[in-house]
């Protein structure tokens, strides 16, 4: 990269830069607690302290025992413990998400059709919001499961988990949510939501990749089957030796994020923070530009995303692929989507649900940001994505 050009990272939902305390906490681990905490020696026995006081760090977080805390792999191993381990437990039926989930969630309840179960995609509307009014089609028998993203990855869209939630406990639907883009946003108390289970990945949060949660009621833990054999480590439910190091990384960076997002009367607002206030800075520069048009629910959505359509002021589309690797050449990192999905040759099933017209299918932008940003950042970004955007359209 150029050194004349700013290094700024703007793809947080793809993942974070790690908290400096997060690394220095995974290499003190490391050096001194390596050991397998499965082992009954003095060393296990110390790797084990660190892992169980990680988990009860954790397990504060969110108001809940440290028993209903089962640390993975990351976000896409927990849904898939979560569905496919509930649905060992009963007899098949049908499985409800939405259609815009993320793919992990959409291949564990496609998995399940091999075992006779039904999947249903809640559908949406133009922003990518689930049509509540709905909710005796999809709720009602055989609907066993019902998975649903808190906040799209994509398109930033928050749906209505309190009111779902609320729905499946009063018709004994097990509900999971993927929580991992809400979490790096604010804490919020388990306890409060009706909500049967719900994954995170930590790097998402600023902490280390590799590593993630799920997190239970209790009526549910009872209810999971595991979906892998070995030696039986988190009660059973998730064999394979834990990484100390990460688990106590993914603690220590949950400690780190120092608002709590407000659940009140079932509504669901996030606090304003430095990072929120960037974001709506930026926002609203970008889309005073001519061309640039936004995707998403309008208010109802993560407030650290913008997700838009890059067009030419004479509304020429632009390749977002190529408006990535320009940036990216002038020190500004962005996506154009999810960064799971962002390097197939296949058509983008998210903006296709929310029926995009196809020729701006491609010019699809997000851009997410973290409380590394600065003010002086937002001016310069705005100005580099107009001018690239235009130079791009000219060159078509």
């Amino acid at each position: 990269m150029d050194s004349k050009y700013p290094l700024i990272y703007l793809d947080a939902s793809a993942t974070c830069p790690p908290h400096f305390k997060v690394l220095s906490e995974i290499a003190q681990v490391e050096k001194n607690f390596w050991a397998n905490p499965s082992s009954l020696h003095d060393l296990g026995i110390k790797a084990l302290d660190i892992l169980e006081r990680s988990r009860i760090n954790i397990a504060n977080c969110f108001n809940v025992d440290p028993t209903q805390v089962l640390i993975t792999s990351g976000a896409t191993e927990a849904s898939h413990l979560a569905i496919k381990g509930y649905a060992n437990s009963i007899h098949p039926g049908r499985i409800v998400i939405s259609s815009v989930e993320h793919p992990s969630v959409s291949a564990a309840a496609n998995s399940l059709k091999q075992r006779g179960w039904d999947v249903e995609y809640w559908q949406v509307d133009k922003y990518g919001l689930i049509d509540i009014s709905l909710l005796d089609k999809y709720l009602s028998p055989p609907t066993k499961i019902v998975s649903m993203i808190w906040g799209q990855n994509e398109i930033g869209t928050i749906q209505p988990i309190t009111t779902i939630g609320k729905e499946c406990k009063k018709r004994n639907i097990f509900f999971h949510t993927d929580a991992t883009q809400v979490i790096s946003q604010g804490l919020f108390d388990f306890n409060k939501l009706e909500i049967g289970a719900f994954s995170a990945s930590a790097h998402k949060f600023r902490g280390p990749k590799g590593i993630g949660l799920l997190i239970m009621k209790q009526d549910f833990i009872d209810s999971i089957i595991p979906i892998q054999g070995g030696g039986g480590q988190e009660y059973g439910l998730r064999s394979g030796t834990q990484s100390v190091s990460l688990a106590h990384g993914m603690s220590i960076a949950l400690e780190q994020i120092p608002v709590h997002v407000e659940i009140t009367d079932g509504k669901i607002s996030f606090q304003t923070t430095k990072t929120t206030s960037l974001t709506k800075c930026l926002a609203d520069k970008l889309f005073k530009l001519n061309g640039l048009s936004s995707t998403g629910h309008p208010v109802n959505r993560l407030p650290n995303l913008i997700s838009l359509i890059a067009c030419s002021q004479k509304n020429i589309p632009v390749s977002a692929r190529r408006l990535v690797r320009e940036l990216s050449s002038k020190g500004i990192y962005v996506s154009s989507g999810s960064a799971c999905s962002s390097n197939k040759n296949k058509t983008n099933s998210i903006l296709e649900a929310i029926k995009i017209d196809h020729k701006f299918i491609d010019s699809s932008l997000r851009i997410s940001l973290g409380n590394w940003l600065t003010e002086l950042d937002v001016t310069y970004i705005s100005k580099t994505i107009s001018t690239t955007i235009e130079k791009i359209a000219l060159s078509s």
